[in-house]
């Protein structure tokens, strides 16, 4: 579940990443480079600039999946096939590329990350791979008030009670005997959950008798007193709003960052999954970013809640270019599985609670009609399976009024799936992105504390949606876990747990090659770049190379794999 995936977060985003008002009459020309122009035949070109060689080839591409060579001119695919098929483009000035018994793939795609992260990159790491356990959340957190100055913000990030060992929920009182003197926020990792100090409370002036803002909670015990529980972010923006904020070039440089160390783990393209929500501003940061040539495509879906300031600053589906493009509509049905805010048809293991909806199904259908009519592609966000109910309602009424050919729309993390609901996403044309790491890091929790056995079945149904031909994808959620398409692909092969060393739903156990597919040629396809994600001619040259096959390695090693290079338009942009 991600932190973006909630609407209040965003303010807190553009704030910290710019406080100027960027103006759209002219704003889509600021926001977006101009539309790239058409492509020649590159089938025609006789004279390559480089030609790949010397190791495996993996193109993703059906009508031939393996290959000795690929040539490149131009920034685009010239030949693939045999090394002395393409001898006859070789000239005296081609480059020769030599592999080295490594691999060559279609660059990986993210298709479901958030740059609003690196907000928090500077916060207290509390999260179960960076604490063994809660005693050492709480002495990290002791350590981080001995060395701020008193009145000070002590801000932690990632904790998670659902996989931390021997973990308590921070109430108020608790937090007040760590810090007296400071405020203190600390947030989940799902970005559902913050627990507050009293300190922070009366920074920002909330009370006993402070109403709950819409869509959030402060939680009160049984006799009405604030525990220091927060649910939601629109019961956290108060908090956020109180702090200290980044600045706009500290933004930029936050997400350069990110996007290197993308590259660094083999992805040419990152799919943000909740631009813009206070706005233009967002989107001003991100041009900044993308004109200094970062070695990352990107593209992203704006925020449904703001369909009034795209219509009015003339941004339409597809603006910008192939390096920084915007396609796509977001919208949100629930919250977070292990935060036990996703919206379930039966409520949660020892609880009477199911989660909660943040659309009726109304509204829901309404803004998916919104954006349908107005030619965008719609990804909503839908972990329980009661939610995943809801959004296919909704698509269902809005494509029976409104048919509309190779829409694209997506079910973002889809977590719990039952065999009728694959069934109607195939029939809608519909495609699930899947948070893969949930089968990892919180298959254990969810298996035994939160959702029990037979429903922690449903979770991330790799090998069901492909027999039924939907084109799924694996993604980050980044910070939820981390950007690393080799780990998500052996993830989705063996479906072992963390916790425990156990495999979750052996049934859902997809092959390498298909698992490859969910982070190349269908992550392109699922973020409208019909331009990569296969290796055939035509393409552009966006490529990741591997020290190994994975198709021929151990899977259980597929993640220690070392990226070697990755390359976007035949330019090499990443070597390790």
């Amino acid at each position: 579940m991600c932190i973006y995936c909630r609407p209040g977060l965003g303010l807190f985003t553009s704030l910290q990443s710019s406080r100027r008002n960027v103006l759209l009459g002219g704003a889509a020309a600021m926001a977006f480079p101009a539309l790239a122009l058409a492509a020649p035949d590159y089938s025609k070109i006789v004279r390559a600039d480089l030609i790949f060689h010397g190791g495996t080839i993996l193109t993703m591409d059906p009508k031939r999946p393996r290959a000795q060579a690929v040539a490149v001119a131009q920034g685009r695919i010239i030949g693939v096939g045999q090394r002395d098929e393409l001898e006859g483009l070789r000239t005296a000035h081609t480059k020769i590329i030599d592999l080295q018994s490594g691999a060559l793939l279609p660059g990986f795609t993210d298709p479901h990350m958030h740059t609003v992260f690196v907000a928090f990159e500077d916060w207290l790491d509390v999260g179960p791979l960076a604490a063994a356990n809660m005693g050492t959340v709480i002495e990290q957190l002791k350590a981080l008030v001995a060395r701020t100055p008193p009145g000070e913000w002590v801000r932690g990030w990632q904790f998670d009670p659902s996989i931390t060992p021997d973990a308590i929920q921070p109430t108020r009182q608790i937090l007040d005997g760590i810090a007296p003197n400071h405020p203190v926020f600390i947030i989940e990792s799902n970005g559902h959950v913050a627990y507050v100090n009293s300190k922070a409370l009366e920074r920002v002036h909330i009370t006993r008798d402070s109403n709950n803002p819409p869509q959030g909670r402060f939680v009160r015990d049984s006799h009405g007193e604030l525990t220091g529980r927060l649910e939601e972010t629109a019961a956290m923006m108060a908090f956020f709003l109180a702090m200290p904020l980044k600045t706009p070039s500290q933004t930029a440089e936050s997400i350069g960052r990110l996007f290197a160390k993308a590259a660094s783990r083999g992805c040419t393209g990152l799919f943000d999954c909740g631009l813009g929500m206070q706005g233009l501003s967002d989107l001003s940061v991100l041009r900044e970013v993308m004109e200094k040539d970062p070695p990352i495509r990107f593209g992203g879906a704006l925020v449904s809640t703001h369909m009034k300031t795209w219509r009015d600053a003339g941004i339409k589906p597809g603006m910008g270019d192939d390096r920084y493009r915007i396609s796509a509509i977001k919208a949100w049905t629930d919250g977070s599985n292990q935060a036990q805010t996703g919206y379930m048809r039966e409520p949660y293991l020892n609880s009477a609670s199911r989660g909660q909806l943040n659309y009726t199904q109304e509204a829901l259908t309404a803004t998916i009609r919104e954006a349908h009519e107005l030619g965008w592609q719609v990804c909503v966000h839908s972990n329980g399976d009661a939610a995943i109910d809801t959004t296919l309602n909704a698509y269902e009424t809005v494509l029976q009024q409104k048919p509309r050919m190779d829409h694209r729309h997506r079910i973002e993390h889809c977590s719990l799936l039952h065999d009728e609901q694959i069934a109607r996403m195939r029939n809608l044309g519909l495609s699930p992105s899947f948070l893969i790491g949930h089968v990892h890091y919180w298959g254990l929790a969810f298996k035994e504390r939160v959702l029990g056995s037979e429903r922690a079945e449903l979770l991330d149904r790799c090998a069901s949606v492909a027999r039924e031909g939907l084109r799924a994808t694996l993604h980050s959620d980044w910070n939820v876990t981390d950007i690393d398409p080799l780990r998500s692909v052996e993830i989705a092969v063996t479906r072992v747990m963390r916790e425990g060393g156990q495999v979750l739903a052996p049934q859902e156990r997809v092959p390498v090659m298909t698992a490859l597919e969910m982070v190349t040629s269908n992550a392109a396809w699922q973020c409208r770049r019909d331009f990569v994600g296969q290796i055939r001619v035509g393409m552009n040259a966006d490529f990741v190379v591997l020290d190994q096959d994975p198709t021929r390695v151990d899977v259980s090693t597929i993640h220690e794999i070392p990226i070697r290079e990755t390359w976007i338009d035949g330019r090499r942009r990443f070597q390790g």
